[in-house]
């Protein structure tokens, strides 16, 4: 893509992946509650709009950290399997690590990450 997407294209791309659509769909739409896109899902969803943006979302060391802004235990989607006896908070917690946070990444925030990640263009008067 040569140009900066739209709103609308990025809104667009985030249909055209999920299967489940909110009736209203605005910038504070959220990826894991409104469109059900989690776990292997959403990296699944994040490499698809790296490739269709042509940009590249995931910094090379930092992965999603860097474009995201998330912090050390900060996560952009849950893991699909469900814990259903807890073991996996109890290991953490004996561990002494803290709770994995999870953001709930907006479409908007989303068309904001990937505006940052587009190159500059050049305007030349011809």
């Amino acid at each position: 893509m040569n140009r900066h997407p739209t709103y609308q294209e990025v809104e667009t791309f985030v249909r055209n992946f999920a299967g489940r659509r909110p009736k209203v769909i605005t910038p504070n739409s959220r990826l894991e509650a409104d469109f059900g896109i989690t776990g292997d899902d959403g990296d699944e969803f994040l490499e698809g709009a790296s490739c269709h943006f042509n940009i590249r979302l995931a910094h090379p060391i930092n992965g999603y950290r860097t474009t995201f802004n998330l912090g050390e235990n900060e996560y952009l989607f849950h893991s699909e399997g469900d814990d259903l006896l807890g073991i996996g908070n109890l290991i953490q917690w004996l561990r002494k690590k803290p709770r994995p946070i999870y953001r709930d990444l907006t479409i908007g925030e989303l068309h904001s990450a990937i505006l940052r990640a587009m190159p500059q263009l050049e305007y030349r008067d011809r």
